[in-house]
Order: structure tokens, then sequence, then C-alpha cells
């Protein structure tokens, strides 16, 4: 079963809380008890320097170590430390009947400057101090130890008390957690409630979060760009659709006519029978070049459309589209010519020749009989300009953007010379290629197109 988004949070802030807890009880734990180790050293070494300064004194009395020593000890004797005295070898006085509840001698302790934990044969731990000190020309060594009963109990409070406060944090905290999670994740919550109510006939709806902070503000405005891209997409896709439906029922009906007036008397002459065909021959080829383009148009939508790059002379498939459009040109009365120069670039030949004979085929189409079409090939930093320039009555200028749409035809009387689809399709080409199509000029002289691709 998948866990929530709050639930993973709370586990995860909780886990490393926990181990954060659980470090600094550790470091406080630690602390305190180097802390009350200290002071027990200072304890006894503060002990053992007052037994040192009475046992100097008390030799300057006694002839005898040992009778120093027991002077020393009835002046000093404190019943919360064993104190005692060891000779200059380190062994306990035979004459002293005071002795260590732990042995310091065997194996001898070493005299530090700190204290030492020693266990006694009872399993109890001591802390020792030892002074070695010289009197009179004596060494000897003052042992003073204390219980760790005290020290260990505080410590084992605090633990106590570490180990009781730590799960009640945790718990108040996961439960604050818990809540703040499901606080803050609610407009998460809002926004997947409104997704699920946008349907394709609501494709206009938006989600609205009031106060979700910038996180998800960010969130909600990144996916109301992408339903806006999507309804873009779907009314360009409803309205490509309406078009072509447009577009194909007026070859169709033209075919259905003609076939049913030709076919409507059971005796007709030769001419007749030619004349219904050529026509429905004429729509046909129309309806075949709408077809075609549409399909080009949705795989290349769709991203399947193949590009197939090779090193192509540019200037010989300008050549080859001028041959191949001179009859139409010549049939119109219109001059067409170009201005050619070596240039190669890599790029799709048969793509290329299409996109230039796309816009050969716009020029000659709303150029005027005697008008004139010239294709220009210019060397810019990086990349080929391929330039169709036309002497046409030019194009509007609220219109001059709207050429590279969709079955858009600014003159309905030529609406059978194509599909509205020729520059739309050249722009397309152009992209892919990693350039672009523009209009570059476009009066009352004429207009001028410039195709650029990458060198």
């Amino acid at each position: 079963m998948a866990v929530s988004l709050r639930t993973r949070l709370t586990i995860w802030y909780s886990l490393w809380l926990l181990l954060a807890l659980a470090l600094f009880s550790a470091i406080i734990l630690w602390l305190h008890w180097r802390l009350m180790l200290r002071e027990a050293d200072e304890s006894l070494d503060a002990l053992s320097i007052a037994a040192v300064n009475v046992l100097a004194d008390e030799l300057g009395e006694h002839a005898t170590l040992e009778g120093a020593a027991k002077e020393m000890l009835g002046e000093v004797r404190n019943r919360d430390y064993a104190l005692t005295v060891l000779d200059g070898e380190g062994q306990p006085l035979p004459d002293l009947a005071v002795t260590l509840p732990v042995n310091v001698s065997s194996p001898p302790l070493p005299a530090s400057r700190r204290g030492q934990t020693v266990t006694d044969p009872n399993g109890r731990e001591w802390r020792v101090r030892l002074r070695r000190a010289s009197a009179r020309g004596l060494q000897f060594t003052v042992a003073i130890a204390a219980p760790m009963r005290e020290v260990e109990e505080h410590w084992r409070v605090l633990a106590q008390a570490c180990a009781l406060g730590v799960p009640f944090v945790m718990l108040a905290v996961a439960a604050g957690g818990w809540w703040l999670g499901r606080r803050g994740l609610r407009p998460l919550q809002v926004m997947a409630d409104q997704a699920r109510n946008i349907t394709a006939r609501t494709p206009d709806t938006r989600l609205q979060v009031a106060n979700a902070g910038a996180e998800l503000d960010a969130v909600a405005t990144s996916f109301n760009d992408v339903l806006d891209r999507l309804a873009l997409a779907l009314a360009t896709q409803r309205r490509f659709m309406a078009d072509a439906s447009h577009e194909l029922r007026t070859p169709v009906s033209i075919i259905r006519t003609v076939s049913d007036v030709t076919l409507g008397q059971t005796a007709r002459e030769e001419p007749e029978y030619r004349d219904g065909l050529t026509v429905v021959g004429e729509q046909a080829t129309r309806l075949t070049r709408l077809v075609d383009d549409m399909l080009v148009l949705a795989r290349a939508d769709g991203g399947g459309y193949p590009i197939m790059r090779t090193e192509v002379d540019i200037d010989a498939v300008v050549l080859d589209c001028v041959r191949d459009f001179k009859p139409s040109a010549e049939a119109k009365d219109i001059r067409i010519s170009a201005q050619v120069r070596p240039a190669s670039a890599i790029a799709d030949q048969t793509l290329l020749r299409r996109l230039i004979g796309n816009l050969l085929s716009n020029a000659i189409t709303y150029t005027p009989a005697g008008g004139t079409v010239n294709v220009a090939i210019l060397e810019e930093p990086g990349a080929i300009s391929i330039q169709v320039t036309d002497s046409g009555p030019g194009i509007p200028a609220l219109d001059r953007e709207r050429v590279f749409e969709r079955f858009v035809r600014l003159d309905p009387s030529r609406s059978e010379a194509g599909t509205g689809l020729g520059l739309a399709i050249a722009r397309w080409i152009a992209e892919a290629h990693g350039g672009q199509l523009q209009l570059l000029r476009s009066d009352g002289h004429g207009s001028v197109f410039a195709a650029t691709i990458p060198a």
C-alpha cells in the first residue's frame, strides 16, 4: 500500500529528530559525567593538599612517618572520604590501621595529577587521588578515595530523565508534525480535487488556491500554464479539423455533383463524359494534395515525420525548383528567375525542395500576369537565406503573420489554386532544420519571403 507524503514526511523528520535528540542527550550525559568527575577530583585534590601539609607539619614533631601519619589522620579524617599514607615505595605503612577500600599498591597505581576510578572487591567504584610529597628527608604518598555512588546516582537520574523526556518530545513533535503536514499539504488536495474536475468540456477551468505558499503557488501556476497550452492545442486541433472538413467537403461535393449530372442521363456524347471526368480528375488531384499536406502537418505536430539529413547543394535544389515551376509561370505570363551562388547545408533534400516549391507556388499564385518572381540565395553569418520575391499586390499589415496559419487564403477568388497549407508547411520545414521563415517585406510592389537555414 502506498504511503502518503504526509506520513513519509512525518516519519523522516521524526527519525532525524530522534537521532538529533539521542546525540544531544549522549553529549549532555557525557559532559555532565565529566563535570561531576572534575568536581570530585577537585575535592580530592584539595583534601590531599591539606593532608600533605598537615603531615609535613607533624613530621617536625615525630621522628617516624607512622607517628606523623597517625596524628595527621586524626586531624584530617572525613567520613565521606577514605584516607591513608604510603611509604616512599608506595606500600601501606605497616603500623597504620587505616586502609583504603581499594588496593593501590598491587598493581601499583600511578600517581597522576587527575583522579582515577578503581573498583573494589565488592564491585563498587571509587575515585582515587594519589599525591606524592617529601618532608624532613622522607618520601611518602597521600592516598585519598571517595565513593562514586553519589556521582553515579546523579548521573543515573539525569539519564532516566533523558530516557523519559525523549519519547515524550518525540510523541509531541510527531503529532505536531502530522498536524502541520496535513495543514501544509491541504492546498495540494484542493488542487487535486480541482484538477480532477477539469474535462474536455471545461478546458477553461484553472486551479484556484488561495494562500498556498510560494512553492505551491508555483506548482499551481505551472499547472495552469500547462492547461493553457493544452487548451490552445485543443482549440487549434478543433479549428484544424473544422477547416479540414470544410476544405475536403468542397472537392468531394464537386466530384459528387459532376458524377450525378454526368450519370443522370442514359446517353451522352463523348465530349460531355470527357469534360465531366476532367473536372473529377482536377478535384481528385486537389483532394490528393490537400490530404497529403494534412498528413505532413499531422505527422509534424506529432513529431513523427522522419527528417533525413544529408549534405545538400542548395543552389542545385533552387535551380531544379525554378525549372519545375517555369511552365506554370509562363502560362500566366510571369517571368521567373534565379540568382544563385554555390551553397550547401546539412538538411533533408526532399523537405527543402518542398519548402522552396511552396514559396514559389505561393508567389506564382498571387502574382498578376506580366509580373516577376525571383529566387535568390544570400550568405549570412552561419546561415543561408533563400529569398523569394514577387511583384504581387502585397499583404495587408494585419495579415502578415496570419498567412502562416493553416487554411488561410487572403483572396477567396483563388481558393481553387491551393490548399492554404503551403506557407504553414514551409515554416515548419524551416523550423525543423533550426531556421525560420519570415515575411521580410510586403507592400504594393510585392512581397519578399525569406527562409533561413543553418549552413
